[in-house]
């Protein structure tokens, strides 16, 4: 019988066989039918060279099924280790989120004023307590930061609106001296949360153990607490001493003491005047006084009348502005002002006007410490 060359379907060998029909037809590598891949008798079985050949003959697997199953199980295990890694990254972020929430809860109501959290009243003394604890880490690196930074521009990032702050600080450096405590020895000696306007901010009190007493507030900057620069510096446009030696602007505004004066004059008694001078204060020396100025005298019916009035009578009634559990540091009748005072001249002798008393208190701000609406409606309530 005459052979020719024929090429195998399954292996694709090129093999010797005898001219014949092509269903009887054997490759000599594979031992497949070259045509349809069927194994042929026992008898006629010539050796497989891939072993793999023979597993599939033992399982009764063909390739074809083996392969599916191989890249289903493969496409199995992928889609697991996908759900696995997406579920680890969720619960993560999860986790965090709840630990940052936590986190800032209570500054976060603090900032908003969120009546949901009324820090100032004792029946939510675990939610100031928990306020406090979250904030004073921030208050004290702002004002220890701030007192041992030796350059402006390092002072400034530990002060509240550090770019408004910054040219206003610069000047006033300029004219004053850079306080001097001892921060080694600098302790924390009071603390508590007040609400000025729609804001809350912590005020605080220290003690340099060298008899130096100061007082601290920081206000809420994004997520940290700052240092109300003004507010801790008693900050003036200007040298109050200079400025009433007839030296600088015409007018100024100052951070001062207001002292009421009583003469027992019959306006004084009808109510209908309020006589009062201004001094400046010390600092780290609650009771010590700088230089006091001329008296003073409003018509107490005035704006500035009524909340100069308001600030005597609370400090008279030891009712903080803000309330708190704080004890004013200065003592007698004085109180804090922020105000706008005018120099001139009157018959050749230098005079001094109140044009605007802008806050019964030094915080910064637009908020005066007293509602004037309400204080003028007070004026015709009757018993």
């Amino acid at each position: 019988m005459k052979k020719g060359w024929y090429h195998c379907g399954r292996c694709g060998s090129i093999f010797l066989s005898d001219i014949g029909m092509e269903q009887d037809r054997l490759c000599a590598d594979c031992g497949l039918k070259a045509a349809t891949g069927i194994w042929p008798e026992q008898g006629n079985r010539i050796n497989v060279r891939d072993r793999n050949m023979a597993v599939f003959e033992r399982t009764g697997e063909s390739l074809a099924e083996s392969g599916r199953r191989a890249v289903r199980k493969k496409r199995k295990n992928s889609t697991t280790l996908k759900f696995i890694v997406c579920w680890a990254v969720l619960m993560s972020l999860l986790v965090w989120k709840l630990k940052f929430d936590m986190r800032h809860k209570a500054g976060a109501y603090a900032a908003t004023g969120d009546k949901a959290v009324n820090l100032a009243e004792g029946t939510m003394a675990d939610e100031r307590i928990a306020f406090l604890s979250r904030a004073l880490p921030d208050c004290h690196r702002a004002l220890i930061g701030f007192l041992t930074g030796g350059a402006p521009e390092i002072r400034n990032q530990f002060v509240a609106d550090p770019i408004e702050t910054a040219g206003i600080m610069a000047d006033f450096y300029k004219n004053n001296p850079f306080p001097s405590i001892e921060v080694a020895e600098l302790r924390r000696t009071g603390q508590q949360p007040i609400k000025v306007g729609e804001e809350w901010m912590i005020e605080t009190r220290w003690n340099d153990g060298k008899g130096q007493e100061v007082d601290a507030l920081f206000r809420r900057n994004g997520s940290v607490w700052k240092l109300d620069w003004e507010h801790f510096i008693r900050y003036g446009g200007y040298s109050w001493p200079l400025f009433l030696a007839g030296e600088g602007p015409a007018e100024v505004e100052f951070r001062l003491l207001a002292r009421r004066v009583t003469t027992g004059e019959k306006a004084e008694a009808d109510g209908s005047r309020l006589r009062f001078t201004l001094l400046s204060p010390v600092f780290g020396r609650p009771a010590e006084f700088g230089v006091e100025s001329p008296e003073f005298v409003v018509n107490s019916y005035s704006d500035e009348g009524l909340l100069l009035g308001a600030a005597f009578d609370a400090k008279r009634s030891g009712k903080p502005i803000f309330g708190g559990e704080l004890s004013p540091m200065e003592p007698g009748n004085l109180v804090r002002v922020r105000v706008r005072i005018k120099r001139g001249e009157f018959a050749g002798a230098r005079s001094f006007a109140l044009e605007e008393v802008m806050a019964c208190h030094w915080i910064g701000g637009d908020d005066p410490g007293f509602d004037l609406k309400k204080l003028k409606d007070d004026l015709f309530t009757t018993d």
